[in-house]
């Protein structure tokens, strides 16, 4: 893989991690309509997972809700009411740093898939992708709290 290659996907990363962190920040302001609050837990292998990203993406992909497991794994999302796709990842707690500040070009298709098989992560990858998780829900108003367990095999 060329150096620029690697900016890329040392950029890509920090992009993930600069996102998450925005995402625990939360935001104010008044609900969606449209949408209720799910409580749930995220496990791996039986043990909770702490700081996992999770997503779920409603209405055919028009909007995206995010939420961060606790130590516990559990997590709070006002997502919207219908089917939801749902993902869950983890960046390692040691990402890699973009090697210098130079002017990177975009990796081939071949060495960003490459990049992505190479990222270290502490959940299995097909649970951060929506075309591969195989997590869904129905979101329903004062639904209990619901729980997905994943599995590293």
């Amino acid at each position: 893989m060329s150096v620029q290659g690697k900016g890329i996907a040392a950029r890509w990363l920090w992009t993930c991690a600069a996102v998450a962190a925005a995402v625990c920040c939360g935001c104010g302001g008044a609900a969606d309509p449209g949408t209720t609050e799910v409580h749930g837990l995220i496990t791996l292998d039986g043990k909770p997972i702490d700081q996992a990203s999770v997503g779920f993406i409603g209405k055919d992909g028009a909007r995206l809700a995010t939420a961060q497991t606790n130590s516990a794994g559990k997590f709070t999302i006002r997502a919207a009411m219908g089917k939801n796709v749902v993902t869950v990842a983890k960046a390692s707690a040691n990402p890699a740093r973009p090697p210098s500040d130079e002017p990177q070009l975009m990796p081939t298709q071949g060495e960003y898939q490459k990049m992505l098989a190479e990222a270290k992560t502490d959940i299995p990858a097909k649970y951060g992708d929506p075309k591969t998780s195989g997590l869904s829900i129905d979101v329903t108003e004062g639904m209990k709290e619901v729980e997905f367990a994943l599995s590293s095999k």
